[in-house]
């Protein structure tokens, strides 16, 4: 019981971020343009309900916002803590919000991508998924449609899983112990990427990139590259299982403390 109440508080918290997230995506794809275009020029020549809809911008920023809002971890925690709620039972009901919001959202850009950018700007096959891995089932496929919403719905899950990550590892230290860790996380990244530049000629790396192309799912058929939107699926439904016990292990190391 305590577990819906907390999932009906989350989620109802959720869908109000996921409407002015959409609401202010919206208003900087179709009004802004509109307006700078006025200023600067003096009127809207150039300005066409077509060229607006090329800058579809809803996938990145529904990956932008369940990544931040998953990263938000120690807000909502100190606040059912406090009310006697249980770290599973939030942890839980979390669960539900987040893969429900990143189906809902994953249908809501596609809605859109279908119902509005493909009637006035005729872009059928300019989505990510069919980019890569259209051909796979053929472009003209109904499978293609359902496919590539699971592909997202499982893409956005896997953002959000990897924001509660960062937050929940985070949430683990104060202040200064944290900009200490993302410091050296930082460098330990950028002296790395510079070591692999420096000596990558000297290193058997093949085996790396047979995996990698593995995993984003780039077989070859007939000579031809062909990419398999399975494999990346399978991965990321590991990931987010992997994921979220990790998440929930460090979750159940959180406390109260002062900052």
């Amino acid at each position: 019981m305590k577990t819906k109440s907390v999932f009906k508080n989350k989620l109802k918290h959720s869908l109000k971020g996921v409407g002015y997230t959409y609401l202010l995506t919206l208003v900087v794809m179709f009004v802004l343009p509109v307006v700078f275009t006025f200023l600067f020029t003096g009127s809207l020549k150039g300005v066409s309900l077509h060229n607006l809809l090329q800058n579809n911008l809803l996938p990145f920023i529904s990956v932008l916002f369940l990544f931040i809002s998953s990263y938000r971890i120690y807000g909502p925690f100190k606040f059912y803590i406090q009310n006697g709620i249980s770290r599973r039972t939030v942890w839980k009901a979390t669960i539900g919000v987040v893969s429900l919001c990143s189906l809902l959202m994953s249908l809501i850009n596609y809605g859109y991508y279908y119902m509005v950018v493909v009637p006035n700007a005729g872009n059928v096959d300019n989505t990510f998924y069919n980019q890569l891995f259209g051909q796979f089932l053929g472009f003209h496929s109904f499978w293609n449609v359902p496919a590539q919403i699971f592909y997202e719905w499982l893409l956005l899950w896997s953002f959000a899983v990897i924001g509660t990550f960062f937050g929940s590892l985070s949430a683990l230290f104060k202040r200064r112990t944290r900009l200490i860790i993302w410091l050296t996380v930082l460098i330990g990244i950028v002296v790395v990427i510079r070591f692999l530049m420096q000596f990558h000629t000297a290193m058997n790396l093949d085996w790396t990139e047979d995996v990698i192309k593995f995993l984003v799912g780039y077989t070859k058929t007939d000579g031809e590259g062909l990419w398999n939107p399975f494999h990346p699926i399978g991965v990321m439904m590991v990931a987010i299982f992997v994921g979220t016990g990790i998440n929930y292990w460090l979750q159940q190391h959180l406390i109260l403390k002062n900052q």
